[in-house]
């Protein structure tokens, strides 16, 4: 474990006696912190003799809001007891350890030193415990609770509130007799308990209940709810291993998947049978990547080293793609977790890009990290061609000069990177549902066969917003050219059908869209 220290500290100490019985007296005062977590004033006076430390007196304080909150240590901790592996039982009670930590008026503001995913923590800990037998195998006795507390992760703007915990410990076991909470509206709960024998946590079983908790941050926001239980089961009458049970439900949300870092360290083997529903508007966004919302549900069993997935999510009608800042319309969408022994959806994509010069088609196929991407075009386009087309846009002219060279692409990433940036900024700005800016006039009536003038800076502005369930109100504005104005409105009868009505300069454009599988 490594951490941060930073403060003053002294230290006076005296030592005597002999190697076979030593003795010591050791008085220690620290002011100062450890990573976020700071205190005041940290005290401790130790006394060895005769085989035996006499922690006197041991203490830590804080001041919060004029308040004093301290945590403190007595009693006695015999050396043979450091040592012994063997059961507490087989020594005398003089040999056991016998040290009371007391933590009324203490406060849960330590906590950023034990994980590094707290940002702060605050609330105010109540109780005692007792601690016998060895280091071993110690037994431990008494209460500790929390009462009305609040923290906050990192990265997330949530903050758990009203939290109340009570841990009750009756010898080698331990019981959750309270612990709840809020996260905005909603409400968590934690049930259950685990057993010790010695170091090792046996026999434990625990159930979590989240109702609708209200989180905020960069990858989801939106109503969370789950039920788990993790309890140890019998794996292959070899070995026991805990086991996660459960589901976890995403409605009326957004999510955001972050990259996921890459780690040397082996996942802990751990059981599953855990299922993933997708209920009503899920909404699955990235600027830079994807506009869609799920339907469909997931379930994981196996283990975490060897997972048996089954299940597919679907992209509802009107999804899109975001490639080389191209939007385009996805025609069917499918996340299918088929993969043996891994957690990775294979992907079926199918959209199309309505270009002034062209209908462009793509086509994914392939697990979630090695799909390949297949362009095809309407008029008939060579794959180079369409990704100068993509990238050029109007600018492109077929058989001619249109080389990229290095000014280029830094030109157009910077492009894309800002016009991305400004979308997720107005989006979560203004609330709307729909918006993005993409190059190209934004017309809804092909004009690739006609002859026109050709605007190299041509862009359109998108957007949409759902006044009820069911209806999306849109509108389209192109800049630079030859400035498209559309409006109208998109109504969903349900995830495979619906009907748009707009208007386009003095044009009007119904639509009707149904979509089905077989």
């Amino acid at each position: 474990l490594t951490t941060v220290a930073d403060g003053t500290a002294s230290l006076t100490a005296t030592v005597g006696g002999t190697t076979f019985d030593p003795t010591a007296h050791a008085e220690l005062m620290v002011n100062g912190g450890v990573k976020n977590a700071s205190f005041d004033f940290m005290r401790g006076e130790l006394d060895l003799e005769h085989g035996i430390i006499d922690v006197k007196n041991f203490m830590v304080q804080r001041a919060i809001d004029d308040k004093i909150y301290q945590a403190s240590a007595k009693g006695k901790v015999p050396l043979v007891s450091l040592e012994a592996k063997n059961d507490p039982s087989k020594l005398n009670d003089h040999d056991q350890l016998d040290l009371t930590l007391t933590l009324d008026n203490a406060n849960i503001s330590l906590l950023p030193v034990l994980s590094d995913y707290v940002a702060w923590a605050m609330g105010e800990m109540q109780g005692s415990l007792h601690i016998t037998g060895t280091a071993a195998h110690p037994l431990i006795n008494g209460e500790i609770s929390v009462l009305d507390g609040s923290t906050k992760f990192k990265n997330v703007k949530s903050i758990v509130e009203h939290m109340n915990m009570t841990l009750n410990f009756n010898g080698n076991r331990m019981t959750v007799e309270r612990f709840d909470g809020n996260v905005g509206s909603g409400k968590y709960v934690l049930t259950g308990g685990f057993g010790f024998n010695g170091i090792e946590i046996t026999d434990y079983d625990f159930k979590f209940v989240a109702d609708k908790l209200d989180i905020k941050s960069e990858f989801f926001r939106g109503p969370l709810s789950m039920e788990f239980e993790l309890k140890e089961e019998e794996f292959f009458r070899r070995e026991r291993l805990p086991k996660v049970t459960g589901h976890i439900d995403f409605d009326n949300c957004m999510v955001s998947v972050p990259t996921i870092p890459e780690s040397d360290d082996e996942m802990p083997h751990i059981l599953l049978d855990v299922m993933i529903n997708l209920g009503d508007k899920v909404h699955f966004y990235s600027s830079y990547l994807y506009d869609m919302y799920l339907t469909g549900s997931a379930h994981f069993e196996g283990s975490t080293l060897r997972p048996k997935p089954s299940g597919t999510i679907s992209v509802k009608r009107g999804g899109t793609l975001n490639y080389l800042k191209t939007i385009f319309k996805i025609q069917e969408g499918e996340a299918s977790f088929n993969q043996l022994a891994s957690f990775m959806p294979s992907l079926l994509f199918d959209a199309e890009a309505k270009l002034t010069q062209a209908k462009v088609f793509l086509h994914v196929d392939g697990p979630l990290g090695g799909a390949n991407f297949t362009m095809t075009s309407s008029p008939e386009m060579t794959q180079e061609e369409i990704i100068q087309l993509l990238t050029l846009r109007d600018a492109y002219q077929k058989g001619g000069d249109n080389e990229l060279d290095a000014g280029d692409l830094l030109t157009l990433g910077l492009q894309l990177s800002f016009l991305s940036e400004i979308e997720g900024a107005v989006r979560k700005t203004f609330g709307f549902d729909q918006f993005t800016i993409s190059r190209g006039s934004g017309s809804a009536f092909d004009h690739h066969g006609e002859e026109h003038n050709r605007y190299e800076e041509e862009y359109n502005v998108q957007l949409g917003k759902y006044i009820t369930d069911n209806v999306m109100l849109k509108y389209t504005r192109g800049i630079g050219g030859d400035n498209i104005n559309r409006y109208g409105f998109q109504y969903d009868f349900n995830n495979n059908m619906g009907l748009t009505v707009e208007r386009e300069n003095h044009d009007f454009i119904f639509g009707v869209e149904a979509r089905w599988k077989f």
